[in-house]
């Protein structure tokens, strides 16, 4: 205490206007530095929209509006980074309470300039991907030195988002000055940038493989097989013409198409090694029948197996793609002239192909017109629009009616990932798949209509009782030509097909019926699936119906608050008229279903149904349903 003086009044006032003159200088000089930041959200907001705007015009094939937006956009940037990351900017992050905001301030600005160097990078790409300019892709050859440009100009491209990302996650949820307007906008740029953070997972690994794939080290070579789908197979159409796609250098050479008549063997039983735990290959088979696993991981290795044994050459993969998806191709580039046929167009490609076979009685002249088009996948995939191809191949892997196999493990996990290896889906719990063979050399299967219902009763453990029922039309005109049906080849009306039901992991069957007569039903495995088949004589514009009941042990998982979360998965098959289907789900008494997947209407007392009249893609639902 004897240290310390009592300061009179006259004092403190002196002390006080020093310490208010020295604060106002501070002030002062503060907002003399703040000045720049009132321009930075307006160049903000500008530099967004001219991203925008370049989007837009790579979408619409206008790269040279892109060029000119992303400069403009790059002005903004430049603009706001001027302005916040200058000398005022960096004094005002170190002043407490004001400060926290204007480092967010400066982390957006960060991001934003990364993102705006994304852009840059990205119109430089598709102008060498995917423009008049691009020399990647010249008379069907790929430029391996371009290609490299474009791996690492995608590198590049993750380094940034990479980048931008480190700064968004800095970028507070709350400021006591800003409040939570900064953690929205930081929310937005996120929202804005994870289709992108997708995309560069989705390329990144399918470019590292690519060189090796176009034979930059080691020649390859690949088979094409078309596949026509008025004659099925589990897998989808049966594979009746082939040619192979050979690759040294990035340099594409195609090798003769042939068919079962010009390709010595392919209509012969053969022998070679079967794909360990393939159930559907037995003793020797035609390379036709090469294919009847549903799943093309196992169909495609096939099919390779098979062309080895009858060629003696080692594949690096098969690639397959059936009529209806050729037509979508086809779509892209315009109509078609084939021989003897003259000009196609995409909506009269699969009728014309698989659909008029009374309309040419020469079977050679059918055969010829196969092979015409076969070279079409290839041509289509290395002209045009490959951004426009990609995703017309993308669809049609959806549907099934186009498939990748590869014997590089690495190459086909990468495939697998982009869903382009026409696997079937998961049936951890509930899953519907129905197939359908032709038995009896046919094309028939053109005409054939399918409509599956499942009833499903879900138990309060988690388990099923499900009732399946398929019914299948055969909806085929009357016989055209002179004489009698002879029930198999080009022009009959009859069906023979076995009908293949792929049920969940585990489940157990409990009965069956056709036609209302019970059948025995055969349980068989499929690596982690159960199936049944049952063979079924169609004649013209018959009607069957096979129903199977079984049991799921976990059709539904029990959550922690005694929900329960019932999962179902539902495989098309690639046939010319898609499947309808219709599932009835009823919950346990006391349960209640909450918020419906599209496609899902409520039907009664703890029922709920889902109806496609055309399944074409593979549909995920999960439903849950409370207490």
């Amino acid at each position: 205490m004897g240290l310390l003086r009592r300061a009179t009044p006259s004092s403190t006032r002196g002390r006080l206007l020093l310490i208010g003159g020295g604060l106002l200088l501070v002030v002062v000089a503060l907002g003399l530095l703040a000045l720049p930041f009132r321009h930075a959200p307006a160049a903000a907001e500008a530099a967004r929209a001219d991203l925008e705007t370049a989007k837009a015009a790579l979408e619409s094939g206008d790269v040279e509006a892109a060029e000119q937006a992303v400069r403009s956009a790059r002005s903004h940037a430049d603009e706001v980074q001027g302005a916040v990351q200058g000398v005022g900017g960096h004094v005002w992050s170190w002043v407490p309470v004001a400060g926290g905001p204007v480092r967010d301030v400066r982390r957006l600005g960060n991001a934003l300039d990364d993102l705006t160097s994304v852009a840059e990078v990205g119109v430089g790409l598709v102008s060498r991907v995917n423009s008049d300019r691009s020399t990647l892709v010249d008379d069907g050859n790929v430029d391996l030195e371009v290609l490299a440009t474009v791996i690492d100009d995608v590198d590049e491209v993750d380094s940034l988002v990479d980048q931008a990302g480190a700064e968004l996650d800095d970028v507070a949820d709350d400021r006591l000055v800003a409040g939570d307007r900064l953690g929205e906008a930081r929310n937005e740029v996120v929202e804005q940038m994870q289709p992108l953070v997708d995309g560069l997972a989705t390329a990144q690994p399918l470019l590292a493989e690519l060189p090796l794939m176009l034979g930059s080290q080691a020649d390859r070579q690949y088979l094409v097989a078309l596949l026509n789908p008025s004659e099925l197979r589990y897998s989808g159409g049966t594979p009746l013409t082939f040619t192979t796609m050979d690759l040294s250098q990035g340099q594409l050479s195609m090798g003769d198409v042939v068919d079962t008549s010009t390709a010595p063997g392919t209509a012969q039983s053969i022998y070679w090694k079967k794909v360990k735990g393939n159930p559907f290959h037995r003793g020797r088979l035609k390379v036709l029948t090469s294919t009847m696993a549903p799943d093309w991981r196992v169909s495609g290795n096939e099919l390779a197996n098979a062309w080895r044994s009858l060629r003696g050459r080692r594949l690096a993969g098969v690639v397959v793609i059936d009529v209806p998806a050729l037509a979508d191709l086809v779509a892209l580039t315009g109509p078609i002239n084939v021989p003897t046929l003259g000009t196609i167009t995409p909506d009269t490609l699969v009728e014309t192909l698989v659909g008029s076979y009374d309309e040419y009685s020469d079977p050679a002249q059918r055969k010829e017109i196969n092979r015409a088009l076969a070279p079409l996948f290839s041509e289509r995939l290395l002209s045009g629009d490959p951004l426009d191809t990609a995703k017309a191949l993308a669809r049609a892997a959806d549907e099934r009616r186009f498939a990748v196999y590869l014997r590089d493990p690495e190459e086909q996990a990468v495939f697998s990932d982009l869903g382009l290896t026409g696997e079937l889906g998961d049936a951890e719990r509930d899953y519907i798949g129905v197939f359908t063979q032709n038995r009896v050399p046919s094309k028939s299967d053109y005409w054939q209509r399918r409509a599956v219902r499942s009833e499903v009763d879900v138990r309060k453990d988690g388990s099923a009782r499900v009732r399946l029922t398929v019914q299948i039309h055969n909806d085929s005109p009357p016989y055209a030509q002179e004489g009698v049906d002879p029930q198999f080849g080009y022009f009959t009306r009859w069906n023979f097909s076995s009908v293949l039901t792929v049920l969940p992991e585990g489940a157990e069957f409990t009965g069956g019926t056709i036609d209302g007569e019970p059948v025995r039903v055969r349980r068989g495995n499929f690596y982690d699936q159960t199936f049944q088949r049952q063979s079924m004589e169609l004649a013209p514009q018959a009607r069957r119906e096979l129903v199977v009941e079984y049991d799921v042990p976990a059709a539904a998982t029990v959550e922690s608050d005694g929900s329960l979360a019932y999962g179902l998965t539902i495989d098309p098959q690639a046939t010319v008229n898609p499947q309808s289907v219709e599932v009835r789900l009823r919950f346990p008494q006391g349960y209640e279903a909450g918020a419906l997947p599209a496609g899902w209407t409520p039907s009664g007392p703890r029922t709920v149904t889902y109806r496609t009249d055309a399944l074409e893609t593979t549909e995920v639902f999960e439903i849950v349903a409370r207490p």
